[in-house]
């Protein structure tokens, strides 16, 4: 009795607590969002539960931009067992993140981004679109936490005035702020139009009292919404860039076709042991017996070229 009890208050306080954060987060960047979306929310909810530790944000109806997703998600306080796994291994961070998709082909090609030092190395290894691009590079006007993660000097010449004075201000929270033409996870196959165009914001959150320590990371993100450059690049750079992407391209093709042709393979295995079943016991030893001859000469051959 007294353990269902315990997951009971366990239940009421951390979803109590994670609700408390998700609103007080919101309620900081509730000005923002509507100074500059002429929708914030979705039906008629400006921020939307999808769990007790997770909370929806939606924004739309803004010049250069076509939707912005955003998910607030915490630690997982209401249940009992998983906070006690918590307890005892890596603590998971309260974040926000706010991924904006930009209309197409009104802003230059490239990947740039600013993450923490101490841990850019694991984000861009993490994301396809910063290890396929990037180069590390520091900057003198970031915090000396910061780096920047570039495909070109153009690129950073032209973002980071936008949100230099933003991040540094906020740069305790950042995980990471990114400007990306290019997806975040490895395609499957080729495009067959160009990806879209996008800005990623994702911070740790304070607790509630100090909420409003976000909100100049989130000033950043509005600035990038207009100010992001349409042709920032020299024509050498610009060849490179387009380069790069048909490299990239050109290694998705290579493994889609390497995938389909083991696909066929296995499909071709499939069928032969299908049709083999049906063989009467005589004609399954014939078989066999021309399988064993076939891999006999092949040996034979690899032994002959080896000599």
């Amino acid at each position: 009795m007294s353990i269902i009890l315990l997951i009971l208050v366990t239940y009421w306080v951390g979803k109590r607590h994670n609700e408390v954060l998700a609103k007080t987060t919101m309620a900081v960047m509730l000005p923002l969002f509507r100074a500059n979306f002429a929708r914030v929310g979705d039906n008629g909810a400006e921020l939307a539960i999808d769990a007790p530790h997770e909370y929806i944000i939606y924004l739309t109806g803004r010049r250069h931009v076509a939707t912005v997703h955003g998910l607030i998600k915490m630690r997982p306080r209401q249940d009992f067992i998983r906070t006690l796994v918590t307890l005892l291994s890596t603590p998971v961070q309260d974040t926000c993140t706010l991924n904006v998709t930009m209309n197409p082909n009104e802003y230059s090609d490239g990947v740039f981004a600013v993450v923490p030092k101490s841990t850019g190395t694991a984000v861009r290894d993490k994301y396809y679109d910063l290890t396929t691009f990037t180069k590390a590079s520091n900057q003198r006007t970031l915090d000396s936490s910061l780096i920047t993660l570039t495909e070109s000097n153009e690129l950073t010449e032209a973002i980071l005035p936008l949100i230099n004075d933003n991040l540094n201000k906020a740069a305790q929270w950042l995980d990471y702020f990114i400007v990306s033409d290019q997806p975040e996870h490895k395609p499957e196959n080729m495009p067959t139009e160009p990806y879209a165009k996008r800005i990623s914001l994702s911070f740790r959150l304070p607790n509630a009292r100090n909420a409003r320590e976000i909100v100049p990371l989130v000033e950043a993100l509005v600035a990038c919404l207009d100010g992001l450059p349409k042709d920032c690049h020299v024509t050498s750079t610009k060849a490179k860039i387009v380069k790069a992407r048909e490299d990239a391209d050109r290694e998705i093709g290579k493994k889609a076709q390497a995938e389909r042709a083991r696909e066929l393979e296995e499909k071709r295995l499939r069928e032969k042991r299908e049709q083999e079943k049906n063989l009467s016991p005589e004609a399954q030893r014939k078989l066999a017996a021309k399988e064993e001859k076939k891999a006999l000469k092949k040996r034979q051959k690899m032994v002959t070229k080896r000599a």
